[in-house]
């Protein structure tokens, strides 16, 4: 069994910038009660709170899920958040996801006829407990 989900939130989880609806809602409820779930998404964290959070229960289910957005570096202090609510990726760790990424695409057999700039993009993601 995979330890492991990872979807992008804006035109897969939702319509790009929309909130999860509650079929998605129920479904990513379900999966989070047996398995971890990443979501990853451009946006920052008020974002997240509107498109997905405030649509799932608010159980013990949360604890399987992880947010990876792009936020400012500044965020924190405007809105008044602890820094070590973030924790940045060390660049080990951002080379074993890259690689990580590059070897899943490989292996699934996933061919880009065209591509316009890097397939992989380092936008100094941060990742934030929704706890």
């Amino acid at each position: 069994m995979k330890r492991l989900i990872v979807f992008d939130l804006d035109g897969t989880l939702a319509e790009s910038k929309s909130s999860l609806d509650a079929e998605m809602s129920r479904l990513l409820h379900d999966l989070l009660g047996i398995v971890k779930v990443a979501v990853i998404s451009g946006g920052d964290w008020p974002q997240f709170e509107k498109q997905v959070l405030s649509h799932l229960p608010h159980d013990e289910t949360l604890v399987n899920l992880s947010l990876f957005l792009h936020v400012e570096r500044s965020l924190p202090v405007q809105r008044g958040l602890e820094e070590d609510l973030f924790e940045d990726f060390t660049t080990n760790e951002k080379e074993k996801i890259t690689s990580s990424l590059k070897k899943a695409v490989e292996q699934a057999g996933f061919k880009v006829e065209k591509v316009w700039g890097e397939v992989i993009e380092d936008r100094e993601a941060r990742l934030r407990s929704p706890h």
